[in-house]
Order: C-alpha cells, then structure tokens, then sequence
C-alpha cells in the first residue's frame, strides 16, 4: 500500500470527519488495477486502485522515523504519486443540480440561459456556469460535495456493513481542473508557460482511468467499516 494523501486536524480546522480521538486522517492505495465483485462500489465498475483510509491520533506516534525510501517503480505508471506538499485552503461550493433533483435541475438551467446567455446566441449554447464555476470543485479535496457521477444520482451511497449513508470523505483527482472548470484554477496559472501550466495542473502526476476523478466514501458510524470508492 503506498501512502496517497496525509492530513492533520490542524491543518483543516473546516473538515468535521475525523472520528473523536483522532487527528491524522491517511489514504493510502494498492498501485495495481484492481476490480470489483459483487456490485460492491456505486454507480460503476470502473478498474482502479484498491483504496484504504486510517484515522489515527497523532499522540500515539512515537519512536524514531525512518527517512522515505527511494520512490517504488512498481505498478500502474499513474498510480504512483509524485510526493507534494499540501497547503490546503477552504473554499465555497455547492451541490450538483443533478444531486437536488429535476426540478432544480431545469431552475438552474432557466437562470444559467437568462444570465449568461446573450440574445442573439443560440439558446442551446450557453455556458453551464453553475455547474462549471459554482457547483462541486474539481482536483484533490478533503469533504465538500461529493464530484457528480456521470452515470447520474441513485441516492446517497451506503454503507455495505451497516446500510447507513456513507460520508464523502475526499476525491483523489488526475488534474486540478480542465478546460470546462478553469474558473477553479489559481489566479495566474492560465497565464503561465504551458510546461508550467501542466505540472501546476497536475502536480501529483496520478492519472486514474481516462484522465478521471475517485471519489472516496467513509462509514460515519465506523472507521472499521469497508471504504467504498470510484472512478467518475
């Protein structure tokens, strides 16, 4: 299992997951294509990393730290993170339409056409900014909204141990944003070198699927319970 993302309590203040006596929160993944039986994961069967998520009190660390070893060349190529240091920063979103129903689905819409769209342009080729600009951000996040499925909303995603509503805990993504969400990138990369662009877009150099986002589901009523995960 190779260590994916590492977060103390401390440095997330906004983020309410972590189970009482604990303050380090840490994902770790198997690097290898891994399928899953049984109908056991939401939505879709997508082929990815085997994912575990341990939360831990960072008082019950002790002893002596050994340095990192020499990064593993074992596995799939995008399964292999390039290491990066976190500064993580709170931002405002909102739910997919898609996740509030139909009915405010065509609400947005309305307001996006009448906003957004000019009158002498085509009706049908407004920007969908709420969905784009507003709604779920995109890249690597800790909580929030969970990323919209593709393949639509079947409901909350459940607990396969206890039936109860699984918690989205965090999406571990192949690129901070693309070209529909570059409202979401850092003031001043869009301006950059394109080398430079790319590496800021996709720091961690992770690439799931065709380019795709995992989303991460956690048990609220146990840690011990089986994560469930995907690829959107």
């Amino acid at each position: 299992m190779l260590p994916v993302l590492q977060v103390y309590a401390c440095d997330v203040p906004w983020y309410d997951g972590f189970p009482p006596g604990t303050d380090l929160l840490q994902i770790l993944w198997c690097p290898f294509q891994h399928r899953y039986e049984g109908g056991k994961v939401p939505y879709n069967g997508i082929a990815g990393p085997y994912v575990h998520v341990r939360y831990r009190n960072s008082r019950d660390l002790d002893g002596v730290f050994l340095p990192p070893q020499e990064p593993l060349v074992i596995g799939e190529p995008g399964y292999l993170p390039t290491p990066c240091l976190l500064r993580p920063e709170p931002v405002t979103e909102y739910p997919d339409p898609g996740v509030l129903g139909e009915e405010f689905d065509e609400r947005v819409e309305e307001w996006e056409a009448a906003t957004f769209c000019d009158i002498t342009d085509d009706p049908e080729d407004y920007e969908p900014r709420y969905h784009w600009d507003l709604s779920t951000a995109p890249g690597w996040k800790l909580g929030g909204h969970e990323p919209w499925n593709y393949q639509g909303y079947d409901g909350p995603v459940e607990c396969y141990t206890c039936g109860g509503e699984m918690r989205f805990t965090a999406s571990l993504a192949s690129a901070e944003w693309d070209g529909g969400t570059a409202s979401w990138a850092p003031t001043g990369f869009l301006d950059e070198p394109s080398e430079t662009y790319w590496q800021r877009r996709e720091p961690t150099a992770v690439r799931l699927g065709r380019r795709e986002t995992m989303r991460v589901f956690t048990c609220p009523v146990s840690p011990e319970h089986p994560v469930i995960s995907d690829l959107m």
